[in-house]
C-alpha cells in the first residue's frame, strides 16, 4: 500500500518556468485525500518550497520538506523545522578559495540568501546577457541552476557579493557553483579528487554542482523520516531527475528517474519516466496502477 510520495523539485515536480503542471497537482491533491504523504526534496530551503507546498496543502494533510539535500526536515502538520546539520564558515573556507579561482559563480548559501562570487570572466557574460534581453537596472546579477542570469530573489533575499572567503560569517547550509555544463565536470572531477572524502558533492542539474556536509542527502534523511513514520521501503515512491536524487533511489524499492535525468541518474532508478514537462509523476504513478 503507498504510504508517501517523495519528489525532487526542480526537473521533477516543477515544470519549466517553475511551476506544478495542473494535472500533476490535481493527481496529487487526490492522493493526499486518499492519505497518501507528499514529501518534497530539494537543494532548496524552506523559503524556497514553501510557496508549493501551500499549493499542494501540504500543511493541512501532513506533508514534509526534506530541505537542502538533506539537512532539515520539516514537518508541515506539526509546523515544526529541525536542522539537522550546517557548516561554519571556516569548514568551508579552503573549498570556497578554491572555487574562486575555478571561473565559476560560487554561492555560500544559508536560508534566505547567500554569500556569492563570480570572477571577471563571467562578469563579462552576464554583461552581455544583461544588454540582448534589456534588463532593468535593479535585475540581480546572481545566476540560477538553469541561467547565469537565474536572479534567486524570491527564495533568497539576502545576497552579498564577497571577494574573499573570509568575508562569509555565518554558518552556511550548501555551497552551489555554477558554469556551463561543459566545464562542470572538470570541476566536479577536481572536487571529488581534493574533498570528495570531506563532503557530499552532487551534480544537481546540467549547469549546477552542489557541495553538503560530508554523511547527509536526501536519501538519509528520507531513511530516518521513514523510521518515524513506521513506512516500509515498498510503501514510498521516489521520483528525480539529479545526482543528489540517487540516495533516494537507494532506500525504497520504487524509484523513477525523469525522461530530462542524464544517464548516470537513469542508471540508478528502478524505471524511467516522462519529463517534467510532461507530468512525468502521473505517469510514473500510473506505471504503478496508483
Amino acid at each position: 500500500m503507498l504510504k508517501a510520495i517523495i519528489m525532487d523539485m526542480d526537473g521533477t515536480l516543477l515544470a519549466p518556468g517553475d511551476h506544478i503542471l495542473p494535472e500533476t497537482k490535481q493527481k496529487l491533491l487526490e492522493l493526499e485525500r486518499q492519505g497518501v504523504t507528499l514529501i518534497l526534496a530539494s537543494g532548496r530551503s524552506y523559503t524556497r518550497l514553501l510557496p508549493y507546498a501551500d499549493q499542494l496543502d501540504m500543511a493541512a494533510n501532513g506533508g514534509y520538506l526534506i530541505e537542502v539535500d538533506g539537512i532539515s526536515l520539516y514537518d508541515m502538520g506539526a509546523g515544526e523545522r529541525e536542522v539537522l546539520r550546517r557548516m561554519d564558515p571556516s569548514e568551508i573556507r579552503e573549498v570556497y578559495t578554491d572555487l574562486m579561482h575555478l571561473n565559476c559563480e560560487a554561492q555560500a548559501c544559508f536560508d534566505d540568501g547567500f554569500f556569492d562570487y563570480f570572477d571577471e570572466d563571467i562578469r563579462r557574460k552576464k554583461e552581455q546577457l544583461r544588454k540582448e534581453r534589456n534588463l532593468p537596472d535593479d535585475f540581480p546579477w546572481t545566476a540560477g541552476p538553469w541561467d547565469w542570469l537565474g536572479g534567486l530573489r524570491s527564495g533568497y533575499p539576502n545576497q552579498t557579493f564577497v571577494h574573499s572567503a573570509e568575508e562569509i560569517n555565518r554558518p552556511i547550509n550548501k555551497i552551489q557553483l555554477m558554469q556551463d555544463e561543459d566545464k562542470i565536470r572538470e570541476i566536479y572531477d577536481f572536487l571529488i579528487r581534493k574533498y570528495g572524502d570531506r563532503f557530499e558533492i552532487f551534480r544537481t542539474c546540467p549547469r549546477q554542482l552542489e557541495i553538503l556536509p560530508k554523511g547527509y542527502s536526501k536519501g538519509k534523511t528520507l531513511k530516518r523520516l521513514m523510521e518515524m513514520k513506521g513506512w516500509n521501503k515498498d510503501e514510498v515512491v521516489a521520483f528525480g531527475d539529479g545526482e543528489n536524487d540517487v540516495s533516494m533511489f537507494e532506500v525504497v524499492d520504487d524509484s523513477f528517474a525523469m525522461a530530462n535525468a542524464r544517464d548516470f541518474v537513469k542508471a540508478k532508478a528502478r524505471y524511467e519516466t516522462a519529463s517534467n514537462a510532461d507530468n512525468g509523476i502521473v505517469q510514473g504513478l500510473e506505471r504503478l496502477g496508483v
